[in-house]
Formats: C-alpha cells, structure tokens, sequence
C-alpha cells in the first residue's frame, strides 16, 4: 500500500501558519482554528493514496460543535440568514463562523445528506457535523488527544467527498437503501451460517493481502470470488434481493471510509497495524471490514478509485472481477 509522507513538514508549516493569524480570535477559538488547518492538511496528504480525495470541488462544509457554541467551516449563504452565522476567519480555502448551537445534542460525528427536500440547506449537499475532541472525549473515552479524534473527523470527510460527486449522489437518491446501516452491519452476529460465510471471505482478503506469491496471490481472488458469488446467492435467496443491493451499497461507502480514516490514523500516529477492529470481523461491522481491504487489495492490483463514483453504484467484487488477474 503506497505510504503517505511524513507529517513533521505540515506540523512545521501549521505553526508558522498560526503565528502569522490576526488577533482576532481568543485563544480557544485559535486552537480550533489550528485543528481545522490541520484537518485540511491531512486531507492534502491523503491524496497521495486516495487521487482527488482533496480536489475543492469535492470538499464539503462542516459544522464543528463545543459545549457552549458552534463553529462552521465554509459555510452556504442561507446558514447567515437562517441560523445567524456570523463570519469570524478567513484565509485561503478556509472560512470560519460562530453561530448559536443548532442543538442541544451532546455528540455529532455524521456527514447529514437530504435526499427528498429540496428546501433543506443538506438537499442533496452533504454536510458534516462533528464535535469537538472535549466533547467526543466523553462519549469515547479512548479519544483522548487531537491525533485520535483527527482520524474520525476525516471517515466523515470521505463520506462527503462520495456526496459530492453529483451524480453518484442523485443515482443514490433514485435507490436509497430499504435496510437501516446499524441493521445490516451486524447481520453476521445474528445468523450463523452467514458469520461462517463472512468470516470465510475476509480470511481469504487477509491471505491474498498477506502473500507475495503470485500464484497464491490468483488463487486466493479466485477463492474469494467463489465464496461470495455463493454466499450472496443464499443471501438473496433468504434476505431478499434489496438486502444484497444494501450490502453492495455500504461496503463500498464505509469500506472507501475506513480505508480513509485508517490512513490517517497509522501516519498520525494514533492507529497501527495492531489494531485488529480494521481488519477482523469479530470487532467490528461486517462491511466496514470486508470494504476496507477491498481497497486495501486494489491498491495492490492498481484500480483506479475514481471509478467507484464515475459508473453506476456496483459491487465492490465486479472491480475485482475485472481486474483478470486471477484468470
């Protein structure tokens, strides 16, 4: 997997950056500034591994939650009028507002999207929502420091990088998803034999990640392709075909996410290769696994990411089918 580069130049650049800021913030505020910044360099970095990932045309505004009041990051006109956002920073690439909280909720960490009214300031233009580290700190008690919280905020980012492709988005509002995500991300804790099925086909990625042998290397695509193919087959057959379609649609959204995320995590420091809950279904949602090394596997297979929001949304398996390599 290609690395992205050493952070001691952006943390360097960050502090020269926020000595050179007029004084017109309090001190509090220059240290969500100085987040923000480095929220947005990370997004720099990441698309070394990711290709556009950090293009403007793809960056989405965000709102970024304290105990007491709410900061906005590029904000659209109507959050001015409607909720009284009042702009307090600007520099290059990065407008920052104060606006009373739209909530009393205690924790944000979501990219919010309406797909059916078209008067909502999200129609059809996502938004992301987070809280601060203070904040998240008391819902997640490992969040314990800027580079934890850090790699949340960009899982987030990925999402409203996918909403912002127009078109991937409108084709997801011709055919949302008729099962809840918390639904069918656990479905493997709760059905037997399709634990055993899952569990089957990410040992498989594991093995193909792992080997160095081509041959093997074939053979363990080809393993894989079989074992789902049969899998999805019983699934449509007991679940329905809207669940499969569900299935396809979340593990390419949180698989491209936790890909994202992890990236920014191993180069923060703040996760490492030891973190089994990335990669092993015992910890974590099903497709959330099986997604990410999907793409941890195309990187080793060269697909061009872009594609994932360029076609109609398909399975993640149809890129890898197509690759031919285990032909």
């Amino acid at each position: 997997m290609k690395k992205l580069k050493t952070w001691g130049w952006v943390i360097g650049l960050l502090g020269l950056v926020a000595c050179a800021t007029p004084p017109t913030l309090d001190g509090a505020e220059e240290v969500i500034l100085e987040r923000l910044r480095a929220v947005r360099a990370c997004r720099q970095e990441i698309a070394d591994v990711w290709p556009g990932f950090s293009d403007p045309r793809y960056d989405v505004p965000m709102l970024y939650y304290t105990d007491s009041i709410c900061y906005g990051v590029n904000l659209p006109p109507m959050f001015e009028d409607s909720l009284g956002a009042r702009l307090v920073h600007e520099e290059p690439g990065l407008s920052l507002y104060k606006l009373p909280l739209p909530d009393s909720l205690p924790f944000h960490m979501e990219t919010t999207l309406e797909f059916l009214d078209s008067t909502r300031y999200n129609y059809l233009r996502p938004m992301i929502v987070c809280s601060s580290p203070e904040m998240v700190v008391r819902v997640v008690p490992d969040v314990t420091s800027d580079q934890a919280w850090m790699p949340m905020v960009l899982h987030e980012y990925a999402h409203g990088y996918q909403y912002a492709h127009g078109a991937f988005c409108r084709r997801v509002a011709e055919a949302l998803p008729s099962h809840p995500e918390t639904e069918l991300e656990r479905l493997h804790k709760r059905c037997a034999w399709f634990d055993r099925a899952i569990r089957a086909e990410n040992e498989t990625l594991l093995d193909a990640l792992a080997t160095e042998d081509t041959s093997l290397w074939r053979a363990y695509i080809q393993r894989f392709l079989t074992q789902r193919a049969a899998r999805k087959a019983r699934m449509a057959a007991e679940m329905g075909n809207s669940a499969v379609r569900d299935e396809a649609f979340f593990e390419l959204m949180e698989g491209m996410a936790r890909y994202i995320e992890a990236e920014a995590g191993f180069h923060l420091g703040s996760y490492t290769e030891r973190d089994t809950w990335l990669y092993d279904t015992d910890h974590a949602g099903y497709f959330f696994v099986t997604g990410y090394n999907l793409m941890r596997l195309f990187d080793r297979l060269g697909v061009d990411k872009q594609r994932f929001y360029a076609d109609s949304i398909r399975p993640l398996e149809l890129y890898l089918r197509e690759t031919g390599v285990y032909e």
